[in-house]
């Protein structure tokens, strides 16, 4: 019996344009969380859903880099990257993200610090004990260098710029 050939059409539903927004949002909702904990509106048990929203963020501006440069989602999700943010941020080298000499120091010391935590998924599932965390302010510095580095990347592959 044939099918129709749309439904044989291979639909990129990852496209990199739309991995970067949805890391922007992440990166926007963490940003929102962090200025109610700052402003002493929200308050938390524990900062790691925090954690979590800029990590989860970092991890997906890499991908959409990665997708930018033709890296297949599939690919994407084996278990060679996953959510290895030291992975991710090498492969992303590897293909010529452009060096920025200062933010790629900074930004490489928050993946080293954080691709435990985000690989073991502990900023999901909580564990107790001693934890050295970076402030959520260099956090977000740092994810907010790459976005800017990785946004032109990623509006190269739609027609025009994005809106804020």
């Amino acid at each position: 019996m044939p099918t129709d050939s749309i439904e044989n059409e291979e639909i990129d539903r990852s496209p990199p344009i739309a991995v970067f927004l949805s890391g922007e949002s992440f990166f926007k909702s963490a940003e929102y969380l962090r200025g109610g904990i700052d402003a002493e509106e929200v308050r938390l048990r524990f900062n790691m859903p925090v954690y979590y929203l800029y990590s989860h963020a970092m991890e997906l501006v890499l991908k959409a880099y990665l997708r930018s440069k033709g890296v297949t989602s599939n690919r994407l999700r084996s278990r060679d990257y996953g959510h290895k943010l030291r992975v991710l941020w090498e492969a992303c080298l590897a293909e010529s993200l452009p060096h920025h000499p200062i933010n790629d120091v900074f930004v490489a010391q928050m993946i080293e610090i954080l691709d435990p935590f985000a690989a073991d998924f502990e900023f999901r599932y909580i564990q107790v004990g001693f934890k050295s965390l970076p402030t959520l302010r260099a956090v977000q510095a740092a994810v907010g260098d790459l976005m800017a580095t990785v946004r032109p990347f990623c509006e190269a592959t739609v027609d025009g710029p994005l809106p804020d």
